[in-house]
């Protein structure tokens, strides 16, 4: 029933919307259509409250650049805009139509943030770097939305601009979207956008200064990079670069117009010729990324629609923002220095967190280069970056003791030999090498097989290899021709090098001749041709003549043989200007093509070939040598050969990209030959696997403890030298096994490697996927392989189920994924398939699929995102349905007084359906019973029942081994790693025969 009060309220809403209706389209006093400006509208000029030099501090610590006028655009308060025509705008005209933009409202209090739940979401967990958003900014708003909210939001938002969002369904990949989405909701709303994995150090309220008046500032921008340097391309795609993670805009304002308007014709226009779905990751960065959100503002700060370029003292580029330590004030826009948004990263003129500019931390550890951009030119441009710093010095294995060499007399030991290139001289001797090769047919994917030790020769071919676009193909110079052929017919290789003489390890100055393993391969070497029935492929064999450096041998040089190449052939114009001119491949080159095939090292029976790309090794080697420190002041002493992964990648790469210098003791690992290298060149970093460091610290401790036992070893490694070690000695990588925690305090204690770091991968991932850093607190990096690396994801998962991933602290198989995945094993894809996977991601990322590298090995990782590897998975001994950890006996057993080493594997037991067995290594001075020809007297004794004991006092008794070997030298990999599936041979055969019986070095 209609009443009066109900009538009058009708009416009232009634005259109210007639009001309003009304008011909306009236043309009495409208405001003015917006129109694009041009160059040439006369305006009022209004200059900036601060016209400073680039250079120069305003008052408040705030710096201005001249010309920066206010925009002419829109810069007070606007009044109602008139309901217009839209189908005849362009696409800018309708965002702006849209989205005004008013200079002189409030920045509004909404924080955005995208991931893959809601807070609303079962699942989510509010971590402390969403938490430091919230406790930043009370009373703001905080909004974390998922990819699918997103889609909603946005059709809301722009409904009336079908175009974008057009656009913005068309992207193919959800970091493009991601780009999109955040230019999108701040031209919108504005507000804070920023990546889900920043923090929050201090209130936005803090970063726009003082005496600035907020009615004046629309947009807030950090530098992401300025890198002063003249290789700058290599890493960033340019020169100063703004970031993009963290950016606050008021709604509408015209650079976050410009940018939505560019990506949305580009997607639109990629979308009609079909080049859309070649988007690919590496092109991110141009399209929706840094680089395209940089170049925009620099068109905007130069662009006479915005800004009175008059009054301008010249181009705002680069040049007005490298350096800076405070703020500068573009019209508008206000920049903050690279401390402000990346904090700690100890590069580029950045500050630590505790610094006063520091406003949000990043946890990600800077943005490469295009990788179209990265990849061959690197070697290209070492010389203008590290010109006359040493590169790599290498040594013969001639200083030696004379009880090594049987006898001979002094004179008839040659003088060391000792070779240094600078980076010039690198690459101009890897230059000529590389005009070589080709002279020999060698062009771009050829495999080239290397079969050297570590030395100046295989130095010099890395590079001219790498330049050629050709495929490193380094080889284990210990295989025997059986193996040569295999790998030379499994990746039918065209060129070998090969050294004359391999070097031992442990042996130095005596060696095999190669001249049997050659005769096996071309049987007839005098005939002037290759030809190999056993590798059909062969076709030159270029011989390295290392026989000076074995006295002893008697080898011949091969040099003479008429169907081998000598390498001086190679080398004999190299001081030529035609020969230096710098190379490049046959053909276009990828970053995501082959440049290296790594065999596998062979701690199970049967190596793979693993194809690694220039992406993979180049990116991997730099991350390292971030994360560990490495600076070109530094000398690094490599004893890993260069034919594995940690000499190639965590030795050569890391070096090469920071300006460091190498250092090869020894063609193969000679523990006294790395203690003087490091003696001699004052050296600041060591590197070596859990055997090697061993090795080492005996021998040091048999130097410092009193005169040696003839050996002669006090005149060639004085303790005093030793002494001096701690001083000069910082650095370093302890990798290729699991290093005890005791190992690592005897070699804080006696090497002075305070700054060492251990690192954790595969030669499937290039190889390192977690490290941990110089200021990890001691029991991280004693008891951890430290956190992911950056561009690096990993998971733990259930053996037995891959598709279940395992909470925080639980035990299971580590994967990996990430730029760092070998592209597969070379001609076997059944294998690849077995390890290399493609999964499909959450149902949030739409789909997209990321292939996983599963490692084999148990892991399990910590609340604060430390990795603790505790074994193979195939290693585990379970015995009686109880899972025994090899890892956990063998590190109590490393803390006993009289054992230098340990390994431990299962034995098969027809109870327990496996036994725990125990091969150890004693100290120099300590004897061991049961062993035949065993001296005891004046030396302590250990038996197996003090073994057993041991363990079960300091662990229990059911790890207790029931078995014990006494070994002198453990079959290894080239790396050094102990090859377990030979210990488990072993000790079946042992068990087999009598108890005490003597197998060559070995007994029970």
């Amino acid at each position: 029933m209609l009443t009066f009060r109900r009538a009058f309220m009708a009416a009232a809403l009634f005259l109210t919307i007639f009001y309003l209706t009304t008011r909306s389209t009236s043309t009495s006093s409208p405001a003015p259509a917006p129109q694009i400006p041009k160059a040439k509208l006369e305006t009022t000029k209004q200059t900036s409250s601060t016209t400073a030099s680039p250079d120069r501090k305003t008052s408040d610590g705030h710096a201005a650049l001249v010309g920066a006028g206010r925009n002419r655009e829109n810069t007070g308060a606007q009044g109602q805009q008139p309901i217009r025509d839209m189908s005849k705008m362009t696409l800018y005209e309708k965002l702006a139509y849209q989205y005004p933009y008013d200079v002189q409202s409030k920045f509004p209090a909404y924080i955005w943030q995208t991931w893959k739940w809601t807070p609303a979401h079962g699942e989510f967990n509010f971590r402390e770097q969403e938490a430091t958003w919230t406790e930043q900014h009370p009373g703001f708003i905080h909004e974390v939305i998922t990819d699918q909210v997103a889609v909603h939001l946005l059709r809301l938002l722009y409904a009336s601009v079908p175009e974008v969002l057009e656009a913005y369904e068309a992207l193919p990949l959800p970091v493009l979207k991601a780009d999109f989405f955040r230019y999108l909701i701040l031209l919108a709303r504005g507000g804070i956008y920023s990546d889900i994995d920043t923090y929050a150090i201090r209130s936005a309220l803090d970063w726009i200064p003082e005496k600035v008046p907020r009615d004046a500032i629309g947009l807030v921008i950090g530098i992401e990079a300025d890198p002063d340097r003249p290789d700058w391309k290599d890493w960033y795609s340019r020169r100063i670069q703004f970031c993009q993670w963290t950016i606050q805009a008021k709604p509408g304002h015209p650079v976050l117009r410009e940018v939505v308007t560019h990506i949305t014709n580009e997607t639109l226009r990629r979308k009609r010729s079909g080049a859309l779905k070649n988007v690919i990751d590496k092109n991110v960065i141009e399209f929706t990324g840094p680089a395209v959100w940089t170049d925009i503002i620099f068109d905007y700060f130069n662009d006479e629609r915005y800004f009175d370029m008059s009054k301008s003292a010249g181009p705002i580029d680069w040049r007005n923002f490298t350096g800076m330590e405070v703020s500068k004030r573009v019209g508008d826009v206000v920049v903050l220095p690279i401390t402000s948004f990346s904090p700690g990263v100890q590069q580029m003129g950045a500050k630590d967190y505790d610094d006063p500019m520091a406003f949000v931390k990043h946890d990600f550890e800077g943005t490469w280069k295009p990788e179209s951009e990265r990849h061959i030119e690197h070697f290209a441009s070492v010389v203008s970056r590290y010109g006359d710093r040493p590169a790599v010095i290498c040594r013969s294995p001639t200083t030696i003791l004379k009880d090594t060499l049987g006898g001979i007399p002094s004179h008839q030991i040659p003088a060391a030999v000792e070779t240094t290139y600078t980076y010039e001289k690198l690459d101009h001797v890897s230059n000529a090498l590389a005009h070589s090769l080709r002279s020999l047919g060698v062009k771009k994917c050829d495999r080239v097989a290397v079969s050297l030790g570590n030395c100046a020769e295989f130095a010099a071919l890395t590079y001219a290899i790498f330049k050629l676009g050709a495929i490193l193909v380094p080889l284990n110079p210990g295989f025997n021709s059986k193996q040569v052929a295999a790998a030379l017919n499994h990746l039918e290789v065209r060129l070998l090098i090969i050294g004359a003489v391999t070097d031992l390890a442990y042996k130095p100055c005596r060696g095999r001749s190669n001249l049997a393993l050659l005769q096996e391969i071309v049987p007839d070497l005098a005939s002037g041709r290759i030809e190999s029935p056993n590798v059909p492929s062969l076709s030159t064999v270029v011989v390295v003549d290392n026989t000076p450096s074995h006295p002893l041998s008697g080898f011949p040089p091969l040099v003479s043989l008429r169907s081998l190449t000598p390498f001086t052939t190679l080398t004999q114009n190299t001081s030529s200007t035609t020969a230096q001119r710098p190379i490049t491949p046959d053909a276009p080159l990828s970053p995501s093509e082959t440049i290296n095939i790594q065999f596998t090292s062979g701690t199970t029976s049967q190596p793979k070939a693993a194809m690694l790309t220039h992406t993979n090794i180049l990116n991997n080697g730099y991350l390292i040598a971030q994360r560990m420190g490495l600076t070109p002041s530094d000398l690094i002493v490599c004893p890993p050969p260069l034919f594995h992964c940690f000499g190639c990648v965590l030795g050569y790469m890391a070096t090469a990209t920071t300006g460091a210098g190498i250092l090869f003791p020894s063609p193969a690992f000679d523990p006294l030959a790395n203690l003087r290298m490091v003696a001699d060149h004052k050296a600041t970093g060591l590197y070596g696997v859990a055997t090697m460091f061993v090795a080492m610290l005996e021998l040091a401790a048999s130097s410092t403890s009193g005169p040696p036992e003839a050996t002669g070893t006090v005149a060639l490694l004085p303790p005093e030298a030793i002494r001096q070690f701690p001083t000069h000695l910082r650095k370093g990588i302890a990798a290729g096994s699991s290093v005890p925690e005791s190992l690592m305090r005897r070699i804080y204690e006696t090497l002075g490697l305070e700054e060492l770091v251990i690192c954790y991968g595969m030669t499937e991932t290039s190889p390192v996927s977690c490290m941990t850093a110089p200021q990890d607190p001691f029991e991280k990096r004693t008891g951890s392989v430290g956190k992911v690396m950056p561009h690096t994801r990993v998971k733990v998962v259930d053996p037995m189920d891959r598709n279940k991933i395992l909470p925080v602290g639980e035990k299971g198989e580590l994967a990996a994924a990430g730029y760092l995945v070998m592209q597969g094993y070379w001609g076997d894809e059944e294998r690849t398939g077995e390890v290399r996977i493609w999964e499909k991601e959450h149902h949030d990322d739409g789909g997209r699929e990321t292939v996983w590298m599963y490692s084999g090995d148990e892991a399990s990782m910590d609340e604060d995102g430390y990795v603790e590897i505790t074994g193979r998975i195939k290693d585990l001994i379970i015995r009686g349905g109880e899972n025994i950890h090899p890892l956990e006996i063998e590190n109590c057993l490393f803390q006993h007084p009289l054992i230098a080493e340990a390994s431990v594997v299962g034995v098969a037991c027809s109870k327990y359906g496996e036994e725990v067995g125990a091969f150890v290594v004693v100290h120099k001075d300590v004897a061991v019973e049961g062993r035949e020809g065993t001296r005891t007297m004046g030396k302590k004794v250990l038996t197996k029942e003090e073994v057993r004991n041991w363990v079960r006092t300091h662990l229990s008794k059911h790890l207790a081994p029931k078995y014990v070997f006494w070994i002198d030298e453990y079959p290894k990999t080239a790396s050094g790693k102990i090859q377990k599936f030979k210990l488990r041979e072993l000790a079946r055969k042992l068990v087999a025969e009598d108890e005490g019986a003597v197998n060559g070095q070995v007994a029970r």
